[in-house]
């Protein structure tokens, strides 16, 4: 009923990090869902993760109107700190994608977004309330604006980057 209405004309799938056991579930719902929206003259459209050997790109392919590779989370507030997508990282995964899904239904996704990453003292600990955290562009534009610090662009990543101390 929901996209009966007039307002939809299909559906967007975003799922992630589930186990390399569920992809062929995940392949027939795809299948599933791209037969009856077609059948409404509705499209599919998928988003997958980057470079990623678990996905069947091909088979994602075959079931969608589009593909949106999600471009971004080369590192993460979990991991060490680095670019949202650095350029070498970037133009591999489109490269990658581009063997395996077809140009016409690929979409590549870009991160309007950044990390925020408290840097761990030489000795100790951090403070059980500080973690590393997705921010907005917003929230980081803010952040160097009002810590005062230069915005340094990695001439290697090609990303744009700012160190600055939080009291």
């Amino acid at each position: 009923r929901f996209l009966a209405t007039d307002k939809y004309h299909g559906l967007m799938i975003d799922f992630e990090d589930f186990p390399e056991k569920a992809q062929p579930g995940y392949r027939a719902l795809l299948a599933e869902l791209s037969a009856d929206l077609h059948a409404k003259g509705m499209k599919l459209y998928v988003s997958v993760p980057p470079h990623n050997e678990d996905f069947d790109y091909a088979a994602v392919s075959a079931a969608a109107d589009g593909v949106v590779v999600m471009n971004y989370d080369e590192n993460t507030p979990d991991r060490e700190a680095g670019p949202v997508a650095s350029q070498d990282w970037f133009t591999r995964n489109l490269g990658l994608a581009q063997k395996v899904i077809p140009r016409d239904k690929l979409i590549c996704a870009i991160g309007n977004y950044g990390y925020d990453w408290a840097q761990k003292p030489k000795h100790g600990s951090l403070p059980p309330d500080v973690k590393n955290v997705n921010v907005s562009v917003q929230e980081a534009w803010l952040a160097a604006r009002d810590s005062e610090e230069d915005v340094d662009f990695d001439s290697d990543a090609l990303n744009p980057h700012v160190s600055y101390l939080d009291e």
